[in-house]
């Protein structure tokens, strides 16, 4: 069996509970895909890494299986565990450095799965802020994040506050679109965030 993009959560889930290896193969096949696809352009991993993290990452999903509740697309789901499973390893062998500001924020749920995606979107939000924003853009978002008032962060960078308000705008466009390619939505990113 070979996965189209047509196959619906059901049809996955019980493929891979039966352990019908057709199906393991074809999930570790999108895995792979879509994680080149969101490594495509940075300093990320290797095609070798990335083989390496879709294997761990099907054998997670495996494991986790019970753990779907069908909010999503089984492979946006899959996907997430994907990504995260690469940050960590990323991380742990020192090749991204996380942006360490991100992991005071709380996660709003108390539920195994809903901190599992908390943590991947913070990975997300991370890998963003040192890959796809510029050295000022970052500067200015982790500054606000700390809660500097934008007055302040326009005086210490020297710029006008509408030139502050743009840069911030541009920063932000870029971290939603790196959520939604990973995919999040602005309704599960306001339930991650809540604050509880």
């Amino acid at each position: 069996m070979t996965a189209k993009p047509d196959l619906d959560n059901q049809t996955w889930i019980e493929g891979l509970r039966a352990g019908r290896p057709e199906v393991a193969a074809a999930l570790a096949h999108r895995l792979r895909a879509g994680l080149t696809r969101a490594f495509a352009g940075s300093n990320g991993p290797m095609r070798s890494d990335i083989e390496d993290f879709a294997q761990e990452a099907t054998v997670r999903i495996l494991e986790r299986l019970s753990a779907f509740r069908g909010d999503s697309a089984f492979l946006t789901w899959a996907m997430a565990i994907g990504i995260r499973v690469s940050m960590t390893r990323l991380r742990r062998d020192k090749r991204v450095a996380p942006a360490s500001r991100l992991e005071a924020i709380p996660s709003s749920s108390k539920s195994a799965a809903s901190q599992d995606e908390h943590a991947e979107l913070l990975a997300v939000l991370a890998d963003a802020i040192d890959k796809d924003l510029t050295p000022r853009q970052r500067e200015t978002l982790l500054a606000e994040l700390d809660g500097v008032p934008q007055v302040t962060l326009a005086e210490r960078l020297g710029v006008q506050p509408n030139a502050l308000y743009k840069m911030t705008h541009d920063a932000r466009k870029k971290l939603k679109a790196a959520i939604e390619r990973a995919g999040f939505d602005a309704n599960s990113v306001r339930r991650l965030l809540a604050r509880a």
